[in-house]
């Protein structure tokens, strides 16, 4: 059975900017291209953050996590993503300044069926530090893959800068690096209660 959180980010050809990827290259300058969107997304994570931990007590309460709630903290990983995916080259498309955007071709999908929680995460969760714990092993993985994905990224760039096309090969690692950190928040802030697997594919 998949799991009900994935990430999607289209290949396409492969082929993409080489500007871009030397602006990748030149690091501080593609980030300085992204510093509007991490000045906003930091602000609005904090919203995310708080919306989740008020969550927490919903589903203790009730059982459910609020629909706008739901949506808001699903909309903000979507938005971090899509940053990810443009600064990483996977996309070169340049993200909009909005919560929603369903026509970029790199999203976060839930497929969860219902909004029903359980009541004893959610109390690990108003207890933060009790959940962070149960996520202790998917860090340390992602500490070592994160800092792998960054030097692949790295070589991805210069062999765009030189033939225009991404590596599918680094493509598809980048790509399960980012998948397995959005499972790892969407079960944070409960958008599953289904503990995230181990495994860089979908």
């Amino acid at each position: 059975m998949a799991y009900p959180v994935d990430v999607t980010v289209e290949y396409g050809d492969g082929e993409r900017s080489r500007g871009l990827a030397v602006a990748g290259i030149l690091f501080p300058i593609k980030m300085l291209m992204t510093l509007p969107h991490m000045i906003v997304l930091g602000i609005v994570n904090i919203g995310a953050f708080f919306a989740a931990w008020f969550g927490y007590w919903a589903i203790a309460f009730t059982g459910t996590l609020p629909p706008g709630i739901a949506r808001f903290v699903h909309n903000t990983l979507g938005w971090s993503t899509r940053i990810t995916a443009w600064i990483a080259s996977m996309r070169d498309e340049y993200p909009a300044f909005a919560l929603e955007q369903s026509d970029y071709p790199a999203a976060v999908v839930i497929t969860e069926p219902t909004l029903d929680r359980s009541r004893g995460l959610a109390v690990t969760g108003i207890l933060w530090g009790i959940k962070g714990i149960l996520l202790f092993p998917h860090m340390i993985v992602l500490q070592i893959l994160g800092f792998v994905a960054g030097i692949a990224g790295w070589i991805a760039y210069w062999a765009i800068a030189f033939t225009g096309v991404y590596p599918d090969g680094i493509f598809n690692f980048v790509l399960g690096t980012l998948r397995w950190s959005v499972r790892m928040n969407a079960w944070l802030f409960s958008l599953t209660d289904a503990y995230p697997p181990f495994t860089l594919n979908e």
